[in-house]
């Protein structure tokens, strides 16, 4: 199996994994807590400005570590329920799964790589990442806010995707630190996800997603 044909394998089970774990490990009250702590649910109703921001309070509530210090991947885990090794193999790097700021090193649209630098954590590491859809969407001149899964062959993302223009990459580094210092929840990935959610709406690209096939 080439690297392209196991990443479309893997982002298929994935995506059943999420729903499984979503369906099981997060309620109705984890899901309007989130709201809450993002800013966003006001006068007992949630404001969304597009419907791709349901996906990202997805995200919040399956790989935060908002259940005692835990993620809901690592609830789903405990569960016990029965895996394939592929789902074991992809939830043990599920759960270990943190968000960064990542600029755009190189877009190699024929096979659906994507190299990126950390932008806040070790700048010397590029890192491989597969994604059909972010591929063709992105270039050199765009910064991209992602959760990346690693795997030993490729890095993927969760689906959690904001992108900037590269234009901006100081000033995002200097305002998201910033945000961060005000919001001090204790929890450094939980205060730099709801950074990024407002500088996304903020300073954000619009971008659109192709479905697997």
């Amino acid at each position: 199996m080439d690297i392209v044909e196991k990443y479309k394998e893997y982002r298929k089970i994935q995506v059943g994994l999420h729903n499984k774990i979503l369906e099981k490990c997060v309620s109705k009250k984890d899901f309007k807590e989130s709201t809450k702590r993002l800013g966003i649910y006001k006068n007992n109703v949630m404001v969304l400005e597009s419907v791709y921001e349901k996906d990202v309070i997805f995200d919040y509530n399956t790989y935060e570590n908002i259940k005692n210090g835990k993620n809901s991947v690592s609830a789903f885990i405990e569960l016990g329920e029965e895996t394939t090794p592929q789902e074991a193999e992809l939830l043990a790097a599920m759960q270990e799964a943190t968000t960064s700021l990542y600029e755009v090193i190189e877009c190699q649209k024929e096979n659906g790589i994507i190299l990126l630098k950390d932008l806040m954590g070790d700048s010397d590491v590029i890192f491989k990442v597969i994604d059909i859809g972010l591929s063709e969407t992105l270039n050199e001149n765009f910064l991209l806010f992602t959760r990346l899964v690693h795997l030993d062959d490729f890095s993927m993302t969760t689906g959690l995707c904001f992108i900037f223009s590269i234009n901006h990459k100081q000033y995002l580094l200097k305002r998201s630190r910033r945000l961060m210092k005000k919001i001090n929840s204790g929890d450094s990935s939980l205060d730099r996800f709801i950074a990024f959610f407002h500088l996304n709406r903020s300073d954000g690209e619009p971008m659109k997603f192709n479905e697997i096939k």
